[in-house]
């Protein structure tokens, strides 16, 4: 088992005891037309849940052929969560990241498309850190073959730099960092900038708010900006860490 958290194996089977239920009486729920708004959206939480920690669970396991099934299962669900306008759940600029690279990692192309024509965005106390949410946007775009302009990323960059939270500076600034790397085809800083973000999850995972809590077992932004230098450039990410599954993007 890895040095990740306290999971047994009987854990799992209570996991898909729970998912069994939720693949009989709450994914038909969500496509229920006389189900309330409310349930719908309930169901739409749970079954994504459900699946995400199914597979990171296996992980934590080391059941590493069924990791990416189940997150692969997960990414619809992660969709209509993350980003349907009536089944999404309240999210903020941090924590949509959850949902946002289930899709991009996982999602099909049909996902993606959907994903790039959403339009999605926060406004008003959802925002937690601007820096933060011009990331979001330019992964969006860069997660699903749009073009990105320079100008916005050189406007995310200086907002994550002019800040004062530690968070955005130690972790926001490097995933920004990682997707301008991509765009100029700068090896050397895509891969340094992982390596900052892994510096980061690891410390908050071991004495942090990611610390017992199944979402600091994988790192997703990494593995994101880690598949993105995969197949934009052949990049090979050569950062290595429990939290940095590369076995996924393969």
């Amino acid at each position: 088992m890895l040095k990740l958290n306290k999971y047994e194996p009987d854990d799992l089977e209570e996991l898909y005891d729970d998912l069994n239920y939720m693949i009989e009486h709450r994914i038909p729920e969500i496509k229920c037309a006389s189900a309330s708004y409310e349930d719908k959206q309930n169901a739409t939480f749970w079954v994504t849940q459900q699946y995400i920690e199914v597979g990171f669970t296996h992980y934590a396991l080391e059941n590493y052929d069924q990791v990416k099934l189940y997150l692969e299962k997960a990414a619809p669900y992660a969709f209509l969560r993350g980003f349907d306008p009536e089944l999404r759940t309240h999210n903020t600029d941090l924590s949509i990241h959850t949902e946002l690279n289930l899709v991009l990692l996982f999602g099909d192309d049909a996902l993606h498309q959907k994903l790039a024509a959403s339009k999605w965005t926060l406004e008003g106390d959802d925002i937690m850190y601007l820096a933060c949410l011009m990331y979001d946007h330019l992964l969006i775009k860069l997660g699903t073959g749009q073009t990105l302009k320079q100008i916005d990323i050189d406007a995310a960059l200086e907002e994550a730099k002019n800040s004062k939270e530690r968070d955005v500076l130690q972790y926001i600034l490097p995933l920004i960092e990682a997707i301008d790397a991509l765009v100029n085809k700068n090896q050397q800083q895509w891969q340094s900038s992982i390596d900052k973000v892994i510096d980061w999850h690891t410390d908050q995972a071991k004495f942090g708010w990611l610390n017992d809590i199944i979402e600091g077992f994988i790192n997703l932004n990494a593995l994101t900006l880690a598949k993105l230098g995969k197949t934009m450039h052949g990049w090979q990410c050569e950062t290595h860490s429990l939290y940095l599954p590369l076995f996924l993007i393969d």
